[in-house]
């Protein structure tokens, strides 16, 4: 218990100093916080003649065409006097002080004092990235389960007495779940805005479930039914990861979002570590198990997802859409603890979403491609093209690969691909304390650079035929992930989670997530034949490509990614809306880009 509370506490993502009087003078919100005893503000004096135009904009077109007819007939019955328009002005300069008070608390609270205080809010963050493990764990098992003798004996055939898979059903079988995880983050948008976060992930759950029934008990040879299975369960991955992006950067309080953002790469790969580690244990199973049983652990994730569910609060900015204020406010009481000003946070709330709707009367698919929020869209998905870009799946998906070149055998190779999953946890957790202290663009662009930079290493690494090169290629995939877990692998999930507006976020999410199993999907098709010998049998040189489309994309991110750092969503919402350059986020005074005081 914190021995001085602060009247207002809130570290929500809720208006910060300089937005509060242009949200107020816009907009006739009632007032939440009457309770709140705010001090007097210092920088609008109730005779100002600002404060007299804003009250006017504030009453709207109805009330100055009133206005307008008693200045000239008098006023009639029911209007509006001097009185009630001076009574008006004050209340809403209170309700402003009020608001201008809690942002500048907002902004002073560090990661840990955050964590400190709203710790609830960061356990059930976490609890619902179960979603995003169980991602990460399908798309591991998905291509790890196609070493395992048994699967191939019993969905291939036998050629040269060896067990083969066809090429045309490894490619479906690894494509499909990525099929399945587009139309599942489209579909968000349409199930978050209908039933909530928490809704949305209950309905994936039970998808999930279903789907894993339908894979641990396809028989032998029914490959079609395997690949429904995977189908029906890489939608339901695909509503996971969109919704915990979006309920994590809607509950977290502003000195969190980053961390929480970004902590669904984190449990990603927490995914893809543990299918590894279970693929090491059961792989070598003569029996259908070796296969099955991998499948069966699925079924932990949704299950615990389903047992929690009742427990969760769900987004304070879906209940206030819904116009369920009392029940907002509880979740608000709930995550940051009796200190909180829940009907001053409710209110913030209230504010930010009637001020982008004076931009947009809707929030259809479609507005996600109009005005400012194309921009914000295009960013949402151009973070992830540019992990495609940067090589990820050419670097670590072929892993092994590289490991058997330097001369480790199959055995060892695989251990080395759970380490090389073990150093990207690192890499995650290193940038738990670099998302804040070096900010979102800067993280991402050198991120970028490194990337590009390992995969020109590999390159240049493949042109010497000497077992020193093929140990650099080795070495250079295990720097490699770390690079790319400490910058873009978890940052293309922060910027995606903030970058969109609070009306559309849940669709821009689900369009960052169609976009970013699209371009997966497109990498596993087209990579392995720029790699296998068979085709056209690149190798490592394959690094000389990803190397220069990684170069190129560093000047896009340059170029085109802003700086969401401790910016709450109005001011995002200022930014895009005045179409500021996204090199200028950082330093941009909000306050004097919109005239307020």
């Amino acid at each position: 218990m914190d021995p001085n509370p602060n009247p207002n506490p809130n570290l929500f993502d809720s208006p910060p100093p300089d937005h509060v009087p242009e949200i107020h003078d816009s907009l006739d919100v009632p007032n939440m916080s009457s309770n709140a005893q705010p001090t007097q503000p210092k920088s609008i004096p109730p005779e100002s003649p600002s404060a007299e135009v804003q009250v006017h904009h504030l009453r709207g077109d109805a009330d100055a065409d009133a206005d307008a007819d008693a200045s000239v007939c008098g006023p009639g019955p029911g209007a509006r006097t001097d009185s009630d328009a001076s009574d008006a002005s004050k209340t809403r300069q209170h309700a402003a002080a009020t608001l201008i008070q809690a942002a500048k608390e907002e902004h002073s609270y560090t990661p840990l004092t955050a964590i400190r205080k709203y710790w609830r809010a960061f356990v059930w963050c976490m609890f619902m990235n179960i979603g995003a493990l169980l991602w990460g764990y399908d798309a591991q098992i998905g291509g790890a389960t196609l070493s395992v003798p048994s699967f191939r004996r019993d969905f291939g055939y036998t050629y040269d007495g060896q067990y083969v898979l066809p090429a045309s059903w490894q490619s479906a079988f690894n494509s499909v779940s990525s099929i399945g995880g587009m139309f599942g983050g489209l579909s968000l948008g349409i199930v978050a805005e209908r039933f909530g976060r928490r809704g949305a992930t209950a309905l994936a759950s039970f998808v999930s479930i279903t789907a894993i029934f339908i894979q641990f008990f396809t028989p032998p040879h029914a490959n079609g039914m395997l690949l429904v299975g995977k189908l029906i369960n890489g939608y339901a991955l695909g509503m996971y990861v969109s919704s915990a992006s979006s309920y994590c950067a809607e509950i977290s309080p502003l000195a969190l979002r980053g961390i929480t953002t970004g902590s669904v790469n984190l449990w990603i790969v927490i995914g893809q570590f543990l299918s590894n580690c279970v693929i090491e244990g059961c792989g070598t199973r003569t029996d259908q198990y070796a296969y099955r049983i991998p499948f069966a652990i699925q079924w932990i994730f949704p299950t615990l997802l389903l047992i929690g569910l009742p427990f969760a609060p769900e987004s304070p900015w879906w209940l206030v859409r819904r116009g369920r204020f009392s029940s907002a406010e509880h979740i608000v009481s709930r995550l940051g603890g009796p200190t909180v000003d829940a009907p001053l946070f409710v209110h913030q709330i209230q504010d930010t979403i009637a001020l982008e709707d004076l931009h947009r009367a809707s929030s259809t698919y479609l507005d996600c491609a109009r005005g400012s929020d194309r921009r914000r869209t295009i960013i949402a998905m151009m973070v992830f093209v540019l992990q495609q870009v940067a090589g990820v799946v050419f670097v670590l998906g072929f892993s092994n690969y590289f490991f058997q070149l330097a001369g480790f055998n199959t055995a060892n190779s695989f251990k080395l691909g759970v380490g090389v999953t073990a150093i990207g946890i690192v890499g995650n957790l290193v940038a738990f304390f670099a998302v804040n202290r070096f900010g979102r663009r800067p993280l991402f662009f050198w991120g970028m650079i490194g990337c590009a930079a390992v995969n020109l290493a590999v390159g240049f690494s493949s042109l010497a035929n000497t077992q020193a090169a093929r140990w650099s290629e080795a070495a250079f995939t295990i720097i490699y992930n770390f690079v790319y877990q400490v910058g873009i692998g978890p940052l293309g999930y922060v910027i995606f989670a903030e970058v969109g507006s609070a009306k559309l976020r849940s669709k821009t999410v689900g369009i960052g997530i169609f976009v970013n199993s699209l371009c997966g999907m497109i990498a596993n098709i087209v990579i392995p034949y720029l790699v296998n010998p068979d085709e056209a049998n690149l190798g490592g040189k394959v690094g000389f490509i990803f190397g220069g489309l990684g170069l190129i994309g560093s000047v896009w991110a340059w170029v085109y990614i802003p700086e969401t750092k401790y910016r709450t969503v109005d001011e995002l919402d200022a930014l895009f809306e005045a179409r500021i350059s996204p090199r200028k986020f950082h330093k941009t005074d909000v306050g004097a880009l919109t005239g307020r005081v």
